[in-house]
């Protein structure tokens, strides 16, 4: 019977969550386990033991805290390994396994997009709630202003009534110099610099300019003006997420095995770690005046790229795909990622074959086929060239069968 994943979206809405599963899918698929999403109603501390009864063996569960918190301890989970997704710092003494955007990362993307129009200052709105990743986000934008010699506003988090904290704002938004920059920590955040700036009188982006973050499509594209935003890498984080519990399992497996036995083997447990996504990329719309790259073509290449990279997609089918030459398709490709189309192509290729190396034991001479690569001799010229040793060395040293 094949293992279960179950991915537990502890906060109200699933905006994310679809993306994120297929993350988790893409890890889970490659080594045949189901992959269970429950939603929040169903996600309370007393569902959780007989949830895992249900759904033996669980391999593993992703906790999803997109608002920092969970009410779900690791206690209640017993041995199944968790990991817990966009996790506070602080959450259960720092004692977890947690997967979270890097925030230093999110806040250089920001910084970088809104300096491309030289703006004459910057600013950055924090949240309306005391939250630690909206801290390092705003901390990390200031210090990047400091280094690049140029001032910035920041308009800090308050206890306060929502009346007071928008009449507030809006007079920190009337008072900004002309062509000014202000980065906002969230979209919803930046919803509120919108409001801001209409009752100010201030025109975006005629005046200032506005980024966000998260490129949440109901907020983003139902404002006026459209708010630019970084796109966060959410099926990235639940890839991650799902191989920290196919790594976890192999060590408890390794365990029980062990003692079934009669060995002394001993075997480390598994040290409370936490793995930093970077951001995907800026989308631009009318907010930073909407000028330049189309992000949503960029977007919608890197989904095909991660569904059908190991059906043998290449970057000449997809560039043809968007009626576009394949030297101007890399270009853009390039401007909004920071990589060509090969490099994503190959990243989601050899992210399976390291899931069928360490978690199967399918030949090697059949992995190339299962990963898209035209032979296996080209899969073994670039898996040398990126881990620096063969296939046949790196299983011996990862396997998890």
């Amino acid at each position: 019977m094949p293992s279960t994943i179950l991915y537990l979206n502890t906060a109200k809405g699933d905006r994310i969550q679809a993306i994120t599963l297929a993350g988790i899918r893409r890890y889970a698929g490659a080594l045949g386990w189901e992959v269970r999403s429950v939603p929040w109603q169903e996600s309370r501390p007393e569902d959780i033991a007989p949830l895992l009864g249900a759904h033996r063996p669980v391999a593993g569960c992703v906790v999803e805290c997109s608002d920092g918190n969970s009410h779900l301890p690791p206690r209640l989970f017993g041995r199944v390994p968790v990991v817990y997704l966009h996790a506070a710092p602080s959450l259960y003494g720092g004692r977890i396994v947690r997967v979270s955007a890097d925030n230093e990362a999110v806040a250089r993307a920001a910084f970088q997009e809104l300096s491309a129009g030289r703006p004459a200052a910057y600013a950055v709105v924090g949240a309306c709630w005391d939250v630690e990743w909206a801290g390092k986000r705003i901390d990390a934008f200031s210090a990047l202003c400091g280094e690049a010699g140029m001032s910035c506003h920041t308009f800090p988090f308050r206890e306060e009534p929502e009346i007071k904290r928008m009449e507030r704002l809006a007079r920190f938004v009337e008072e900004l110099p002309q062509k000014t920059a202000i980065f906002a920590v969230n979209d919803r955040i930046a919803t509120e610099v919108v409001a801001a700036a209409k009752a100010s009188r201030r025109d975006i982006p005629r005046e200032l300019t506005l980024l966000g973050v998260d490129n949440d499509l109901t907020v983003c594209e139902t404002s006026e003006p459209a708010i630019s935003s970084i796109q966060l890498d959410h099926e990235r984080a639940g890839y991650v997420a799902a191989r920290m519990i196919g790594n976890k399992t192999s060590h408890r497996d390794t365990e029980t095995r062990s003692r079934n036995a009669n060995l002394r083997v001993s075997v480390a447990p598994c040290d409370p770690k936490t793995f930093f996504i970077a951001p995907l990329l800026a989308v631009r719309r009318r907010s930073t005046g909407g000028a330049g790259r189309r992000e949503k073509f960029v977007l919608e290449a890197v989904e095909m790229i991660r569904r059908e990279a190991c059906d043998g997609l290449t970057a000449m089918t997809l560039a043809r795909r968007f009626r576009c030459s394949r030297r101007l398709f890399n270009l853009r490709f390039r401007e909004a990622t920071g990589h060509s189309v090969l490099d994503e192509i190959q990243y989601v290729r050899l992210e399976k074959v390291f899931a069928l190396l360490s978690g199967t034991d399918t030949a090697i001479g059949a992995i190339a086929d299962f990963c898209g690569f035209g032979s296996g001799v080209e899969l073994r010229r670039v898996f040398r060239a990126r881990m620096g040793k063969s296939l046949r060395e790196w299983r011996k040293e990862n396997s998890h069968t």
